[in-house]
């Protein structure tokens, strides 16, 4: 069992909802490091909530976006949060003339607390990161990051 499997199995541990533990995403520095395990709990096409595990499995939180907990009324849609290639549209949008956006990765601005999805950007401006959760897209300063 890899790293990601231990990731869900651990996550699923922490619910007793119908919502399925989804793949585990890591959540990394801007360093590249990893900090934690992103684990999305799906209910169908929506992200019910989500378990943050530490790197060694231990529980740091877990999240709900519904009403009742579990449900997927209320909540957004999973591939807001789980897919890089939806990251990275949200991301275009929002990119300046000439400028050219890198390789999503799941990580935070500023808190571990505050998860996005950062956007590495370059550009005649500078670098700079765009951050994406969920419905909502802003600017950053340049942060180093995986790759």
């Amino acid at each position: 069992m890899d790293a990601a499997d231990r990731a869900r199995a651990r996550a699923a541990e922490s619910h007793d909802t119908a919502a399925l533990a989804g793949a585990p995403i890591r959540v990394r520095d801007a360093a590249g490091s990893q900090v934690a395990w992103f684990v999305p709990l799906v209910a169908g096409e929506a992200l019910a909530g989500f378990v943050e595990l530490l790197p060694d499995l231990t529980h740091r939180r877990t999240s709900w976006f519904g009403s009742p907990p579990g449900s997927p009324h209320g909540c957004p849609p999973a591939a807001w949060w789980t897919d890089p290639e939806v990251v990275s549209q949200r991301a275009a949008a929002t990119l300046r003339p000439d400028e050219t956006a890198g390789t999503p990765y799941l990580s935070f601005d500023t808190a571990p607390d505050r998860l996005a999805w950062a956007v590495p950007v370059d550009g005649p401006g500078g670098p700079r990161t765009i951050f994406v959760a969920g419905e909502a897209v802003w600017s950053g300063p340049a942060v180093s990051g995986p790759g």
